[in-house]
């Protein structure tokens, strides 16, 4: 498989002419090289999608996913060495106290936590500029999940399971800091086999809830859409490749799959 991020998907009979597209949910940009490209094939279709029509998003939904269920509070849960890890890169990385984030779900934390070792250069996550972007030219917006499913998907992942992660990064920060360098470097050079690696890795026992399963889905309805409609569908990189990813699932249903280069 080439290295690239964007692929242009036919079906057999060649019309009409649709795109799936990686990309990384952050504000950092290096992550944004590939915008041009991606916006001039977006312009030429009908229907943009996200894997969930971002117009779903429930604020109120979220917060609930993302406190802490009642019983200890977060300092008690970590221990004390870990706490004081966190204490550390709260003040260093949050600007904040560790105290303020003590009722918090550790995914919150997590994802604080990891975010905040990438640049915030611009207002909106790459994903979200190409949605804005869409909405601008008027195109027709969906989502080939739902934003329930994916509400649905981080409750399957159990609260240890996210406790644990927490734990390995206070533990391995400067780790995950040279990772994400890696990942972004992949990511710029269109590297979707080593992304899927790495989704598959951070998935480590939810592979089938977080990633093929929803392959499968995604694929489902990328279909339905792409038969009618030409469809520009930008989703996580890491579900492009692999021999459950995206790609290779389009390729079973009779689509050609080329890709597209800056």
């Amino acid at each position: 498989m080439k290295n690239s991020l964007l692929w242009r998907i036919t079906p057999a009979a060649g019309d009409p002419v649709s795109y799936l597209f990686g990309t990384m949910h952050v504000r950092d940009l290096r992550a944004f090289e590939w915008l041009d490209t991606a916006q001039s094939c977006l312009e030429r279709c009908s229907v943009f999608a996200t894997e969930f029509d971002f117009s779903e998003t429930d604020a109120q939904a979220i917060a609930q996913v993302m406190l802490l269920p009642e019983g200890p509070s977060l300092d008690q849960l970590l221990g004390l060495g870990t706490w004081k890890n966190l204490e550390f890169y709260c003040r260093k990385k949050l600007n904040l106290p560790a105290e303020q984030i003590r009722f918090a779900h550790p995914l919150t934390v997590t994802l604080a936590l990891t975010n905040a070792l990438l640049a915030e250069e611009t207002s909106l996550s790459l994903d979200e500029t190409l949605y804005e972007y869409a909405r601008g030219l008027g195109k027709e917006t969906t989502g080939v999940e739902s934003f329930e499913a994916q509400l649905q998907t981080l409750r399957c992942i159990s609260f240890e399971k996210h406790l644990k992660n927490l734990t390995w990064l206070l533990k391995n920060y400067s780790r995950q800091k040279r990772r994400l360098k890696k990942m972004v470097h992949w990511y710029r050079n269109g590297a979707v086999r080593e992304l899927y690696k790495a989704a598959k890795k951070d998935a480590k026992g939810m592979r089938k809830i977080l990633l093929f399963e929803r392959n499968v889905l995604m694929v489902d309805r990328f279909v339905k859409i792409a038969c009618e409609n030409s469809l520009f569908c930008a989703v996580g990189a890491g579900h492009l490749a692999g021999k459950k990813g995206m790609l290779r699932l389009l390729k079973k249903e009779g689509f050609h799959i080329h890709p597209v280069l800056p």
